[in-house]
């Protein structure tokens, strides 16, 4: 019976694409200059990295892959990756977007109403996390796309740019996928 128990835990961990994540980094800080979330800006755009203790080294490997995309920032804004684990969300209280590595169901809704009440834009990993309510992710096609669901903007009351919208697909319930 130890064993088994040994054995079980592998299969909650999740496995991350280096490649995905590189797209990501590329993607995110420009996301927050597409919306209204650039408003609240003054001299940086911090990202908040939320993760499971057993992502921590993919969610640094985000954030170094961030940092190296953009070494002087972006536009006229410095760049301030804020990494936290699921459940001490305090760090992010002044960040522009979350950044939602994969975690259980008590976790995503606990981040998703932390992000909702302090008007910050999420993130995921997973398009099936738009489903719980997060605001974005990648479609992965034949090109890349973001994934954007449009309710999780309207509670939060963040505003997409049109132009972000025009090359996005929308996500408007299960039958997406």
């Amino acid at each position: 019976m130890f064993f088994v128990g040994l054995g079980a835990s592998p299969l909650h961990a999740v496995s991350y694409d280096d490649d995905v994540l590189e797209i990501f980094s590329k993607i995110v800080p420009r996301l927050v200059l597409m919306s209204s979330a650039k408003n609240t800006l003054k001299d940086k755009i911090e990202l908040c990295v939320v993760y499971e203790p057993v992502d921590e080294r993919k969610a640094a490997f985000l954030g170094e892959k961030i940092s190296a995309s953009y070494p002087a920032g972006i536009k006229d804004y410095k760049i301030r990756l804020v990494p936290t684990a699921y459940g001490s969300f305090d760090a992010c209280r002044n960040s522009q977007l979350m950044f939602l590595f994969n975690t259980n169901e008590s976790h995503l809704q606990k981040a998703l109403s932390f992000a909702e009440t302090n008007a910050i834009m999420t993130i995921s990993y997973d398009p099936k996390y738009l489903e719980k309510g997060v605001g974005l992710s990648l479609f992965l096609g034949r090109k890349v796309t973001p994934y954007i669901n449009v309710m999780a903007f309207k509670k939060s009351g963040i505003a997409l740019e049109n132009t972000l919208l025009q090359i996005s697909k929308i996500y408007s319930g299960e039958d997406d996928r």
